[in-house]
């Protein structure tokens, strides 16, 4: 081996050292479920019928709650947007029609409607030509 490349493979293995740690504790994620059951993991073997029920709602509890319910403060720039929905900006006047503009469907769109709920224009699968074996 090379002197450069035995360099380069010191200074991989410090980097690995300094950044890399190997936990041996770990807290379970109740917002996901897992994908399949592991049999080999003692935790799945569990026995679920002695399980604290009064625990088991408050987890269910807490997943449920929308980000409103859990937080005072939207916690992303995200959750900014919706936050404070239920107040308008403007109150809407319906007869200022620089402000309300109510759904108007145009006759193209009226037709193309009638033509795609219309099942006489609608063509059958094919299921490929019936044959007998001999």
């Amino acid at each position: 081996m090379r002197i450069e490349d035995e360099l380069i493979l010191r200074e991989h293995c410090k980097k690995e050292e300094k950044y890399f740690h190997v936990y041996d504790n770990f807290t379970p994620n109740f917002h996901r479920s897992a994908i399949t059951a592991k049999f080999y993991s003692k935790y799945d073997a569990l026995d679920l019928t002695k399980v604290d029920e009064d625990r088991l709602r408050q987890i269910r509890k807490h997943r449920d709650k929308g980000p409103k319910e859990k937080y005072s403060w939207p916690a992303t720039e995200n959750q900014l947007y919706g936050w404070f929905s239920n107040v308008p900006l403007v109150d809407i006047d319906r007869n200022d029609p620089r402000l309300y503009f109510p759904l108007v469907q145009h006759p193209i769109t009226k037709h193309g409607l009638l033509l795609k709920n219309d099942r006489s224009m609608t063509v059958e699968k094919f299921s490929g030509v019936p044959f007998k074996l001999q």
